[in-house]
Order: structure tokens, then C-alpha cells, then sequence
């Protein structure tokens, strides 16, 4: 299987993660970057070249295509993988670096191509607003759960039961793994789409992109139990008013926000 391989130019320091995170979700199988580029690979017998510009368009961004052969994914995030440390609760690492003894939670992730180590802003606001949060014997749906790693740390803090949703088949295999990794097994990793789930949630997590958001608010709110959280990122400063308005619409209250960068994380209910 060949991958097809966008090169985007990076004129400013941002410029890499406000491009990971618009790809995430476009299927993008992998990215790498150096001082100067970032390059993005996509199977290429899916690859939406329309939905890309698209999704691209609002933005100053432009990029080569090239053809490439198949890649090890897994030595290519093997040697750029850091652990990180979220305020001194939480590490996450891979399974070849040391534990965190220091953490109370000691995550472990394989990302291989799926979204969500905690590297990115989104994936650590969301995280921290986790350490925040009281889970004990709370119901928690991860909508576009990526590597898994907010339902584990969900999990790891009581909560129960918890259920992660991805349309992407290979984070949905991913986020399996991660949570037998962690002692998990019991979370509920599914490919059901949002709009058919039936279930109630106490506290709902969603890191995903500002068009999914605004499409799905109102089953969000049709889903949250009365006095639930939700909790929501991968929405840039530039996004506020327009979900702003929706949630107005919507009923719901917005009680505190985070920023890292351009990007925010919301909590409401």
C-alpha cells in the first residue's frame, strides 16, 4: 500500500500544531516535522484530496503532493515519542521509557497512528480539566477517543462505565490495546456513531474539530444527564463565538475555559 505525502511549509512555530490537529481528523495516518516542514501521509485509497482543501481553506496553508511506499509507523514514533507530565498527577509515556513512581496516575501509550498522547494543547487542557474532575462511579463517553488515553485516565479515577468512539478503524484497534495495556480492559471502545448511541452519560468528553462540535452539540445535550459535564476541545480562540452561539441556542452554560496557544478547552453543562 502506498501513502500519499503532503509537505507544508511552516512560516511560524504554530504552524505544525494547528496543521496536526486539522489533519487528525481527515485520516491522516501520520505526520513528522522538522525546524521547516511538516509532512502528512494518507493511505492513499482513501485519500480526499477535496475534503483536505477544504478543511484547509479558512487557513493560509498550502502544501505539496507526493506518492511514497509503506511506512513503519511504529519506529517512526518510537523515536520521536517524549513522556510527558500533566501537573504532576499524570505521565504518560510508551512502554520503553521509566515509570512515572512520582504521578499517582502512570499511563502507558502506544499512539502508532492515532491521535491523543498529550502532547498536543488539546489533548493536555482536556487532561487537565481529567485531573480536575471527580469520576468516582461516573458514566463517561469519549467521543473521538484516538489513542484512548482521556477514557483510561477517566477510568483510572473511577469512573464507570466508560465508552470511546472513533470512526477511524485503527484507533479504534488502538485504543483497545492502550486499555488492556492499562489495566483497562473494561472500557467500551466502539465505532457507533454518536448519533445513534441511546445511552446517558454523566460526564462527556470531546476532543475533536469545530464542525463535528457544532453538528453534534444537540445530541451531546440530548445525552447528558441532568447536572453532567462536558467538556470539549480542538476548537481555536478564532471558534468561540460561533459555538457560543450554539450553546446559548442550546441551553447549555459555559463555566470555565483553558488556553494553550491559539487553542481553548470549554467546560460546560
Amino acid at each position: 500500500m502506498n501513502y500519499v505525502k503532503l509537505i507544508f511549509d511552516l512560516k511560524n512555530p504554530d504552524d505544525a500544531d494547528m496543521l496536526s490537529a486539522l489533519l487528525t481528523g481527515m485520516d491522516c495516518q501520520g505526520m513528522e516535522e522538522n525546524d521547516t516542514q511538516l509532512f502528512a501521509f494518507f493511505d492513499e485509497t482513501v485519500f480526499d484530496e477535496a475534503a483536505i482543501r477544504e478543511v484547509l481553506l479558512p487557513f493560509p496553508y498550502l502544501f505539496k503532493k507526493e506518492i511514497v511506499p509503506q511506512i513503519n509507523w511504529n519506529a517512526q514514533w518510537e523515536s520521536n515519542f517524549e513522556p510527558i507530565r500533566i501537573n504532576n498527577e499524570v505521565g504518560v509515556r510508551a512502554s520503553f521509557h521509566p515509570p512515572f513512581n512520582d504521578c499517582k496516575f502512570d499511563i502507558v501509550i502506544t499512539p502508532k497512528m492515532s491521535f491523543g498522547t498529550g502532547h498536543h494543547e488539546t489533548t493536555r487542557m482536556m487532561m487537565e480539566y481529567a485531573c480536575e474532575t471527580d469520576f468516582e462511579n461516573k458514566s463517561v463517553l469519549d467521543f473521538g477517543c484516538g489513542t484512548g488515553v482521556l477514557a483510561i485516565l477517566a477510568r483510572l479515577k473511577g469512573a464507570h462505565p466508560v465508552l470511546g468512539i472513533d470512526h477511524d478503524q485503527w484507533s479504534i484497534e488502538n485504543a483497545k490495546e492502550n486499555c488492556e495495556r492499562n489495566g483497562c480492559s473494561d472500557i467500551d471502545i466502539s465505532d457507533i456513531d454518536i448519533q445513534a448511541i441511546e445511552q446517558t452519560f454523566d460526564i462527556i468528553l470531546a476532543n475533536i474539530n469545530l464542525n463535528v462540535l457544532l453538528e453534534t452539540l444537540p445530541k451531546l445535550k440530548k445525552i447528558l444527564n441532568a447536572g453532567g459535564h462536558i467538556f470539549l476541545s480542538g476548537i481555536l480562540v478564532s471558534d468561540i463565538p460561533k459555538l457560543s452561539e450554539c450553546f446559548t441556542g442550546l441551553g447549555f452554560t459555559l463555566h470555565s475555559q483553558k488556553q494553550k496557544k491559539d487553542w481553548v478547552a470549554l467546560y460546560v453543562n
